[in-house]
């Protein structure tokens, strides 16, 4: 729940400690699990990161919010 933000315009995941085989992994159950569409970002130039845009925040949020403590809703845009 903690390693991510929502920044307005989408979702990062911050997968900096995965290496870029299994970030693409995760990516791969994001889209063809779920259809939620994702691509990868670099912090540093270095650390892989899943970002999720807007248009699917809906969705993921109905399929984690069963899971998540109320105060961390913010990192889903949920105020």
């Amino acid at each position: 729940m903690g390693d991510g933000h929502y920044n307005g315009k989408g979702l990062v995941l911050c997968t900096d400690s995965f290496k870029i085989k299994e970030v693409v992994l995760l990516m791969n159950v994001l889209m063809i699990r779920y259809n939620i569409n994702c691509t990868i970002t670099y912090h540093s130039k270095k650390y892989p990161r899943i970002y999720i845009g807007k248009k699917y925040i809906i969705t993921l949020q109905k399929i984690v919010i069963p899971f998540m403590h109320r105060s961390m809703f913010y990192k889903l845009g949920i105020k």
